[in-house]
């Protein structure tokens, strides 16, 4: 999966999550901080969610406390794809 394919899977689940946000899901990169997009605790547990079942593998609960940025998720997601 590509870098820009993460880009906008992130960019769909937010907007997913939090539609209210949408415009400013737009300009999500990939060094976008997640603390930066005004989701709490249970946003992104529902953003994780949704990439969970979209992509068809379950995280591992110490892998996503260390999620920061697009970049740390977007390792992440290549990491548990192999």
């Amino acid at each position: 999966m590509s870098e820009q394919e993460i880009i906008d899977l992130v960019k769909t689940s937010l907007n997913k999550v939090r539609p209210e946000f949408a415009a400013g899901f737009e300009s999500v990169g990939i060094n976008t901080r997640f603390e930066s997009l005004r989701i709490d605790s249970v946003d992104t547990l529902r953003m994780i969610t949704f990439l969970e079942d979209r992509l068809g593998f379950v995280f591992q609960d110490e892998d996503l406390g260390r999620i920061e940025t697009v970049k740390d998720l977007a390792a992440l997601i290549q990491k548990s794809a192999r």
